[in-house]
C-alpha cells in the first residue's frame, strides 16, 4: 500500500526471516487465534518474529467486531512500530478494512 505498510494474507513462522530479509521491521497480526485449522497461533508467530528481529503486535478482531477501540489500538501500534510494517489477517480483507478505517478517521 505504501513504503510504510503492506497489507497481506496469513503469514507463517517460517516466513519471518525472509520478511526481515526483504526489509520489514514489524508485523501486526489481526487474525484471532484458532480461526482456521492450519493457522499458526499468535504466540508462535511472536516467537518467530523475535528470532528474526521483527517487532510484533497482536490486535485480534473479526469482521463483526471492528470497533473504534480496535482502530485506535492499530493506529497507536502503527505510529510506534518500526517501519515498514506487514499488517496481516486470513485473506488480507480485514487488514485492509482496518487500515482504511484508521485513514478515514484521520489516525494515520
Amino acid at each position: 500500500m505504501s513504503n510504510t505498510i503492506t497489507i497481506y494474507k496469513q503469514i507463517y513462522p517460517s516466513q519471518c526471516q525472509q520478511l526481515a530479509h526483504f526489509g520489514y521491521r514489524s508485523l501486526i497480526n489481526i487474525r484471532p487465534d484458532n480461526e482456521a485449522a492450519n493457522q499458526p497461533l499468535s504466540e508462535t508467530l511472536n516467537l518467530a518474529a523475535k528470532k528474526a528481529h521483527l517487532a510484533y503486535a497482536y490486535i485480534p478482531y473479526d469482521e463483526d467486531r471492528l470497533s473504534c477501540a480496535t482502530i485506535a489500538s492499530f493506529a497507536e501500534q502503527y505510529h510506534k512500530m518500526p517501519k515498514p510494517i506487514m499488517l496481516f489477517c486470513g485473506s488480507g480483507a480485514r487488514a485492509k478494512l482496518l487500515y482504511q478505517s484508521a485513514l478515514m478517521q484521520g489516525l494515520l
